[in-house]
């Protein structure tokens, strides 16, 4: 899980981090974002029942995928200025987000032994955390000596590998260790494909 989002939504720490998405006027960037945090808002709170119904398998391939189709957006505003696609990628992400934040929550709480959650949890949120640091890098070194006010192509497809490949590294079947608490003293464990 922390793989996933150190590709996924990592990355897209560091692709807001750039400021307007790394354009010079950053008005499609914020506009992008006010759908995207509207849908989250909404969807964090349906995730939970999507999870019932769908599942994580199908949750997070869809959850990571919307972050690549944002990162393609603003390839697209590079060569076209159309805020149109921009902006629906940014509500498309909205839903995938809350969808991705819905799983990585059941998972880190139900992965992890009682007495190691604290532990799995913290290294979640360092490999997490390192998403953005290492996203961080890609637009400086990629631009450091352009001229032009916005990043180049290169940076957009780079964070867009990386988001693919947080997807297809979240398609391996994985297990999910839920705890059954049977009563206070006993702990049973049951794994589950997931």
């Amino acid at each position: 899980m922390g793989l996933v989002c150190f590709c996924c939504p990592g990355m897209f720490r560091a692709l807001s981090g750039m400021g307007g998405g790394g354009q010079v006027d950053p008005t499609a960037a914020n506009n992008a974002n006010t759908a995207l945090y509207a849908a989250l808002a909404v969807f964090c709170v349906v995730g939970g029942g999507l999870f019932n119904v769908a599942g994580p398998r199908l949750m997070l391939p869809a959850g990571c995928i919307t972050y690549a189709l944002y990162a393609w957006s603003f390839l697209y505003y590079n060569h076209t200025r159309d805020q149109t696609v921009i902006v629906v990628a940014g509500g498309i992400l909205g839903v995938g987000g809350g969808m991705l934040w819905s799983v990585q929550g059941a998972v880190l709480t139900s992965y992890p032994p009682p007495e190691r959650k604290g532990a799995y949890i913290s290294m979640f949120w360092v490999i997490f955390s390192s998403g953005g640091v290492v996203g961080g890098l890609i637009p400086f070194s990629l631009n450091f000596h352009r001229a032009a006010d916005s990043v180049n192509d290169a940076t957009y497809i780079v964070f867009i590998v990386f988001m693919v490949a947080g997807n297809v590294r979240n398609r391996n079947s994985f297990s999910v260790f839920v705890f059954l608490h049977a009563c206070p003293w006993q702990i049973k464990t049951l794994v589950l494909p997931i």
